[in-house]
Parts: C-alpha cells; sequence; structure tokens
C-alpha cells in the first residue's frame, strides 16, 4: 500500500490570487506528488477492472509513465484515473483521500502569505525542475525530463512541502471555468491543472498561477498530488 508522507498545514486566514484574503481549515497534503511505485499498487490490485472506483467517471486503459523509475512522479495519468485512485487508497487507508481545491493548492505552495514561489518572490535558479533557458532566462537548467520527487529540497514550501513548483502539472478538483464545482462528472468540463512542468518556463510554475486542460488529457507534463483533512487512524 502506498506510503504518504503528510505534511500539516494549519487552517486560517491566507492571500489567494494575490489579492483575495480567504480562509481554510486545517488540511494535511503530501510532501511529494505520486510516484510509479505508489501508482502501481492501484493497477496490480486491479484498480481498473473494479467498477465502483469509477462511477461517474470515464475510464481509460492504462498508459505507462513516460519515465518508469519508481520514485519519479506518476505522469500520463488524467484527472478520472486520479480520481479512481483516490477513491481506491481511501479505501485501503480507511480515511479520505482526495487531490486538492486550487484554495488548498495555493495555500500549500505560497504559505499564508500568498508567496510568488514556494520558497518566495523571486525565481531562484536550480530551486525546481523547469526550463531555466528559454524566453525569460533564469539560469542554465533544463532537464527536459521529470526527476524523482524531493530532490530540490531548498524548494520547498513554508511548512516543507516539495516539488510543488515544476517537475509535473498537478491536477485539482475543480472545473477551470466554475471552480465552485469539484464533484466528479463526465461533462468533460476543463479541469484545473497548478505548479508548471520540467517543460515550462518559471512564469508558468508560480504559485498563484491557474492552467487548465480537458480531464482525459494524458501527458508527461502532468501528475497529482493528495491531500486529506481526515482523522488519520
Amino acid at each position: 500500500m502506498p506510503d504518504l508522507d503528510w505534511v500539516d498545514i494549519p487552517g486560517g486566514e491566507f492571500l489567494y490570487q494575490q489579492r483575495q484574503r480567504r480562509t481554510l481549515g486545517t488540511f494535511r497534503i503530501a510532501r511529494y506528488p505520486i510516484t510509479n511505485v505508489q501508482y502501481q499498487t492501484f493497477v496490480d490490485a486491479g484498480g481498473y477492472r473494479a467498477e465502483h472506483w469509477w462511477r461517474d467517471l470515464q475510464r481509460p486503459e492504462p498508459q505507462p509513465s513516460r519515465w518508469p523509475q519508481g520514485n519519479r512522479p506518476r505522469t500520463n495519468v488524467d484527472w478520472y484515473e486520479a480520481v479512481a485512485f483516490a477513491r481506491w487508497l481511501s479505501a485501503q487507508l480507511r480515511y479520505e483521500v482526495r487531490f486538492p481545491t486550487e484554495e488548498e493548492w495555493e495555500r500549500a505552495a505560497g504559505g499564508p502569505e500568498g508567496r510568488e514561489y514556494p520558497w518566495g518572490a523571486e525565481y531562484e535558479s536550480g530551486q525546481a525542475n523547469i526550463d531555466e533557458t528559454w524566453g525569460e532566462k533564469k539560469g542554465l537548467w533544463h532537464l527536459e525530463q521529470t526527476t524523482a520527487v524531493g530532490v530540490y529540497p531548498h524548494g520547498a514550501s513554508p511548512e516543507g512541502v516539495l516539488d510543488l513548483s515544476g517537475n509535473v502539472w498537478e491536477w485539482c478538483l475543480n472545473q477551470y471555468d466554475q471552480p465552485e464545482r469539484i464533484q466528479p462528472d463526465t461533462s468533460g468540463r476543463a479541469r484545473v491543472l497548478r505548479g508548471g512542468s520540467w517543460y515550462d518556463i518559471a512564469a508558468l510554475a508560480r504559485a498563484s498561477l491557474r492552467s487548465w486542460f480537458h480531464p482525459d488529457f494524458r501527458y508527461d507534463l502532468v501528475g497529482f498530488r493528495l491531500v486529506s483533512s481526515a482523522p488519520i487512524i
């Protein structure tokens, strides 16, 4: 069963989208994106064959991650697959896990003061797995692939969450045009992505940057992480 390293995010007021004061309750967020080895437990347990994990979801055939090393982020999963995985894992853990709302994701990435990047106000070379060499040219690095989770410790958020900037875009629960809608459906309406990826420039890896794609989109830029607001037993 996947071993998740939870980080507590204290409840209270925080700055959202650099201008709005909002309030959240306390929640936990995984320190890292879900990895290949963690997701494979769902596949091996027959997760794609069990109907109940796929209620109100589209069910594709599983697609391998482009970079299959066990400790790299699990890519090439769409929004529906991430929801099904979270449902399955909730049943194994006996408490609810899911992926974050936009508000939760941004609070974890920007801290209560709404930082531009998890570590501060400006991009700093070597703090995240992005393309530093194109356009605004923030540094010398462009690895052109994902990296193992947690290898950029200096890019940690205020509470110590890693890989929130770069490496892979991360699915959120919300529909992009109607953020109040978080429930699963098969409408195909775009869902939110946050955080930027190994392919992207620094401006796209900001904590407040909103992006989107259709929920059946699968690519080597996209992964996900989990949150929980349930008591851990």
